[in-house]
């Protein structure tokens, strides 16, 4: 067990941030460094007898805890992460052509070369598909299991814990929930009134029926309002600071207030409400609780390298097996890898006016089997303890970045070409690039704007989930070059089988 004086010596160390990654968020002072792949393995709500699991304050926590365990559990029993591979540098990633040469990688039994061909009905990738189903709504259950007990325990809980557990849980069930949709519904453009997703609000073995997707939005919105009235009561200045008491420590691994807010400027953004997606976006950037970075901490000579540009973060979701995802898809040495054809990244990353070196580009590394491919390394960090790169092991899920994207849009659509050009600025400055001076016009603003979210968001998913917004053509957005047939049902993840048979 980690004693007091430990924890004073390591606070501003990094191995401090590892130790609250890997206990994700709490059990106090209940699992040492060297306990990281034990909490793993502590039951659960599935496990543990619930007149046990809800009696107390720490009960509950744990509970919570599970829950965002679960965002990193894999799916199907197989070696891939939900939110740590699938939703982020994996399937999702690959079918928003991330990585244009996925076609030919061998590896996962085939799993991203079909999702390439985005032969969604193939064996593997169905399997994918299904897991992520079926790995949400498990989640929600745990969460609806959470919400069910919590107000008649309120009595258990000190100080803002009742506050926080129940709004992290609201805004975690509006987080699953619109993922969801964004997978399985049809894009907001043409199909709002389109049946989507169940919305399911209790733990009952009873089906919950589709919903359309402007309905599932809503609720989406409803749960998120819920949870930042409750998240307000709460302490909101602690994001990425130790603490003794570990579940008031680097709360950037919770949804916490601010992230909840960014998570509802992402929900009115797609649902086509740019006023409110506005609102919250300005919000978020006006905290000035995650500034953006001000010089290269990505870069390969810097002793305390940080590729996720930590500070960034809004919420992200801690992996201690994120290194073997990573090495798994893009390793050089494997010679099979995810790799990334250099004439790509030039096109993307290189030649852009006015002047400046993408901080970005750092991301990549030279592929020694084959010089005219790269390898993407955001997820990969040093192993030496003294490197500040252990806090890569937390998979983005809400960045700062967003915010000025989202605002930049909305700016735009409102004809405030100029207001539109400083949100995207800063974001440029922050990536080491000049300014733009020279758009006039909404249509080559939009287009930057594009650029940036694929620069970005490159093995994070969500340059596939803004060009769905969007209803763009897939292929001509994704700059796919390859000889694939990008079917009209290509935003559209298929309704697991057994889900079809017996909820519709």
């Amino acid at each position: 067990m980690l004693k007091m004086t430990q924890l004073t010596k390591q606070k501003n160390k990094a191995s401090a941030f590892v130790a609250l990654g890997c206990i994700l968020l709490s059990f106090t002072m209940l699992v040492s460094l060297s306990g990281c792949e034990k909490f793993l393995e502590l039951p659960v709500k599935d496990k543990v007898p619930q007149d046990k699991l809800f009696t107390d304050e720490q009960g509950f926590i744990d509970a919570l805890t599970g829950i965002y365990v679960g965002m990193d559990k894999p799916t199907n029993g197989g070696p891939s992460g939900l939110y740590t591979t699938d939703l982020t540098m994996g399937l999702v990633s690959t079918v928003a052509n991330n990585y244009p040469a996925a076609s030919t990688f061998s590896g996962k039994d085939g799993l991203y070369a079909n999702a390439a061909k985005y032969d969604y009905m193939s064996t593997v990738v169905r399997r994918e598909i299904d897991g992520i189903w079926g790995g949400m709504y498990n989640n929600i259950a745990n969460v609806n299991n959470l919400l069910s007990h919590i107000d008649a325990k309120r009595a258990v809980f000190s100080l803002d814990r009742y506050q926080r557990v129940k709004g992290e849980a609201y805004a975690l069930r509006a987080l699953f929930h619109f993922d969801l949709a964004r997978l399985y519904g049809q894009n907001p453009v043409t199909g709002l009134n389109d049946k989507a997703i169940p919305y399911v609000t209790t733990f009952s073995a009873v089906s919950t029926p589709f919903v359309p997707l402007n309905v599932a939005l809503d609720s989406c919105i409803s749960d998120l309002k819920k949870a930042t009235v409750l998240l307000a009561q709460t302490d909101t200045t602690a994001l990425n600071k130790v603490s003794l008491d570990l579940f008031n420590g680097f709360t950037q691994n919770h949804l916490n207030y601010w992230a909840t807010k960014a998570l509802l400027a992402r929900v009115y953004m797609y649902k086509g409400d740019y006023a409110n997606a506005e609102k919250y976006a300005h919000e978020v950037i006006g905290s000035n609780k995650f500034p953006l970075i001000t010089n290269n901490v990505n870069s390969a000579s810097s002793a305390t390298r940080d590729r996720m540009f930590s500070q960034e973060l809004l919420f992200s979701v801690y992996c201690n097996n994120l290194r073997n995802y990573s090495d798994e898809l893009f390793s050089i040495s494997s010679g099979v890898s995810l790799r990334f054809p250099l004439a790509n990244q030039t096109t993307l990353y290189g030649g852009q006016a006015p002047t400046g070196v993408d901080w970005r580009l750092t991301w990549f590394e030279k592929n020694n089997n084959n010089n005219s491919y790269e390898r993407l390394t955001k997820y990969t960090f040093d192993t030496s303890p003294e490197q500040y790169g252990m806090l890569q092991s937390n998979v983005p899920v809400l960045r700062i970045s967003e915010m000025y994207y989202i605002a930049a849009e909305c700016a735009n659509r409102n004809g405030d070409i100029a207001n539109g050009l400083i949100y995207l600025n800063s974001v440029r400055r922050a990536r080491g690039l000049a300014d733009l001076t020279n758009i006039t016009n909404s249509a080559t603003l939009t287009t930057e704007i594009t650029k940036e979210h694929q620069k970005e968001f490159i093995q994070e998913g969500q340059t596939f989930f803004y060009y769905k917004r969007l209803n763009l053509d897939l292929k001509a957005a994704s700059g796919t070059t390859a000889v694939v047939t990008v079917p009209e049902t290509a935003y559209v993840f298929p309704i697991p089988d057994k889900e079809n048979e017996f909820n519709r």
